[in-house]
């Protein structure tokens, strides 16, 4: 009777478990871009503190100032909710969130902290980040296990002005392809934002024009 009774506990724990997500959604970053990135929860308890590890990727990072992690506290935190970081051994960033006067974050769903994420020249992507050993407190000191998480990260194609034909270079063969796109039009390798050299929304013969002296330059 007594181990049917810890097997019913079990299984309305782990159905309790499951109901609450902490998670980051997919993204795409550039290199040498800086974002901000929601962490989002969604839960069925009244959760008061947090602690989870954030593992990154190489070349992508948390912004930092003056030594300390930059993170965004949402409009779920109560006023007093703190968060503090460490990076550990492992290279994980270990986040800790809690509130002096115990009260919850409040709704059930959405963003309760914003990352300040950057990539830099060794990111190549498409990359994973992971969310684990997440714990979430409830106001009655009652600890959940949340499960692991992970996003994908993808590389936005880096963009060099003149690189008509997107192959990562500015080369003679680009002003063969914006010669064809003004006589033939559009392709759908043709990198519109790129071939406009004078940055006046169109591309003519003054963005040849302006391609072939870039190279004569170089």
């Amino acid at each position: 009777m007594k181990k049917l009774i810890l097997v019913a506990v079990m299984a309305v724990a782990l159905s309790a478990t499951a109901a609450n997500r902490f998670y980051l959604p997919n993204f795409t970053i550039a290199v040498g871009e800086t974002m901000q990135l929601a962490m989002i929860l969604e839960n069925d308890e009244l959760f008061t503190a947090f602690q989870t590890d954030l593992i990154l990727p190489q070349g992508l990072s948390v912004v930092e100032d003056d030594g300390d992690y930059l993170f965004d506290l949402t409009s779920r935190n109560a006023s007093d909710q703190v968060i503090i970081s460490k990076l550990r051994p492992d290279g994980a960033l270990r986040m800790e969130s809690f509130c002096m006067s115990v009260r919850p974050y409040s709704g059930t769903s959405g963003t309760l902290v914003v990352i300040n994420l950057t990539a830099d020249q060794s990111f190549t992507g498409p990359a994973t980040i992971k969310l684990k050993n997440s714990f979430f407190c409830t106001i009655e000191g009652v600890e959940f296990i949340l499960p692991q998480e992970s996003c994908e990260v993808q590389l936005l194609p880096q963009q060099i002005k003149g690189d008509a034909n997107g192959d990562g270079k500015m080369s003679i063969s680009d002003v063969t392809w914006v010669i064809n796109y003004l006589l033939v039009g559009c392709s759908s390798s043709f990198h519109i934002e790129n071939a406009d050299i004078n940055d006046d929304g169109n591309i003519s013969i003054a963005d040849v024009t302006a391609l072939i002296n870039m190279l004569l330059q170089e």
